[in-house]
């Protein structure tokens, strides 16, 4: 029955778009990795994962400013927004 949970799991993954790395962790779930390996691996993915959106976050945020935004070179006048 966990083989079925498991396939079940990796197809959902794939239909997500999931990243290859992860989809291999998944995979050896009861195969070829042993569960303390595959814990490990997961929580390494989500991690670094968790790490890059909110690098991306932060990049975002400082390349679009909102108005307002006393972040950066600071206020700008309203003929500078014009």
């Amino acid at each position: 029955m966990n083989r079925e949970i498991i396939g079940e799991l990796y197809r959902s993954l794939v239909l997500l778009g999931a990243d290859n790395g992860l989809l291999g962790t998944i995979g050896s779930w009861g195969d070829s990795l042993p569960e303390k390996d595959v814990l490990s691996g997961l929580r390494t993915w989500n991690e670094g994962t968790l790490t890059e959106i909110k690098e991306r976050i932060a990049h975002y945020e400082i390349s679009c400013p909102r108005p307002g935004d006393t972040r950066g070179e600071g206020r700008k006048t309203s003929a500078e927004v014009r």
